[in-house]
């Protein structure tokens, strides 16, 4: 019996997962190449040279329209078991990403990268608690959105919401309400970064730190810049994202404290329990696949084998943004609204503009890796 639901579960996959592979290759494949060459305005390439638009911004899109569109607002039955393997793939995509460092490279950067993300996810916590308060939000919620805004969106956020007690609308508001600040800053900040001409390391310092949801930060550098390999955004990004993840139990337990300082149940919390509970294992995968290229398991730079896991993870990644586009459903980021939307938006603003401020004046153009 579990052997033929196990056969029924992957045949059920099977439908959207090919509807998103079939739409990555006519990106990557037609699409794209088209948009290099294509002439607008006397410009060639301006499709490109002008909106900075490649596969990854197009994936993004034609999932958006594939669920708001062409499914009207809703993800089939038969294609729902084939876009949840969105996560799957962008998880493992990340994993695979710890092979573009070594733990040398990581040490150099390390300090730097938890030293801004502490500060800007507890700082954007504790304006979170001070806003929520002024404006009369209710405390449940103002955790949530807390956890929300000052890590990543929608892991924080749910892990956060059991330990005080929100309920399922307080945790879709502020999903819904940090998902579509993401997704506005998903699109503008390759431009910005653009006009400003900052460098992968910047850029990726910047999105790192100042984009709420971990899957927008991966968009967003490789939006920048599609290249997957040592030195670019992607590499970069990524460094500040992990360090922001690994930071979720230490929230939580923050949070959690914050919410029930007055109670006798806060006595049973401690952080031993939470980082058990809530650390990310994805991470482990990432770090594990860092000690096999610094143990120079995967080769040397340049090695058929890195070049073969780079497309691989140029395909995952795609894939797993065509089904991240799909799950974004307009009318949800339309109907959050009041005073979680007040709040939200002004702690993701101030993050986003403030981060900015902080890379261009204290770090340097280029990396020490």
């Amino acid at each position: 019996m579990e052997e033929k639901q196990g056969v029924a579960k992957v045949v059920s996959i099977i439908p959207g997962l090919a509807v998103m592979v079939l739409t990555l290759y006519v990106l990557r494949i037609f699409v794209e190449p088209w948009m290099t060459d294509a002439v607008v305005f006397g410009q060639k390439g301006w499709f490109v040279k002008v909106l900075h638009l490649n596969y990854i911004l197009l994936a993004i899109i034609t999932g958006m329209l594939y669920r708001n569109v062409l499914f009207g607002g809703k993800i089939p039955e038969w294609a729902e078991e084939g876009f949840r393997t969105t996560r799957l793939f962008i998880k493992s995509g990340v994993i695979m990403l710890g092979s573009l460092y070594t733990i040398q490279s990581l040490a150099k950067v390390g300090g730097i990268a938890i030293g801004l993300i502490m500060t800007f996810v507890f700082g954007t916590i504790l304006f979170v608690m001070w806003f929520g308060k002024r404006v009369g939000m209710e405390r449940s919620m103002i955790g949530v959105m807390g956890a929300a805004a000052g890590v990543c969106g929608v892991s924080a956020c749910i892990a956060t919401s059991p330990a005080v007690r929100a309920k399922p609308a307080d945790v879709a508001l502020a999903i819904a309400t940090v998902l579509g600040f993401g997704i506005m800053t998903m699109f503008i900040s390759p431009f910005i970064g653009h006009a400003l001409q900052l460098t992968d390391y910047q850029f990726g310092a910047w999105v790192g730190t100042g984009i709420l949801n971990s899957g927008q930060v991966l968009a967003t550098c490789l939006a920048y810049n599609p290249t997957i390999a040592p030195g670019t955004a992607v590499a970069y990004g990524e460094i500040w994202n992990v360090v922001r993840v690994i930071s979720i139990p230490f929230v939580v337990f923050f949070i959690t404290m914050w919410y029930w300082r007055a109670e006798a149940e806060a006595e049973c919390i401690t952080l031993g329990g939470i980082i058990k509970d809530k650390f990310p294992v994805f991470v482990i995968g990432f770090f594990g696949m860092t000690a096999l290229s610094s143990l120079g398991m995967l080769g040397a730079e340049g090695s058929s084998t890195l070049k073969l896991m780079r497309e691989v993870m140029s395909w995952i990644f795609g894939l797993g943004l065509i089904g991240q586009g799909a799950y974004i459903d307009i009318r949800e980021i339309k109907a959050a609204g009041g005073k979680p939307l007040q709040v939200g938006l002004a702690a993701g603003v101030l993050k986003y503009v403030i981060a900015l401020i902080v890379i261009m004046l204290f770090v340097s153009k280029e990396a020490s890796f």
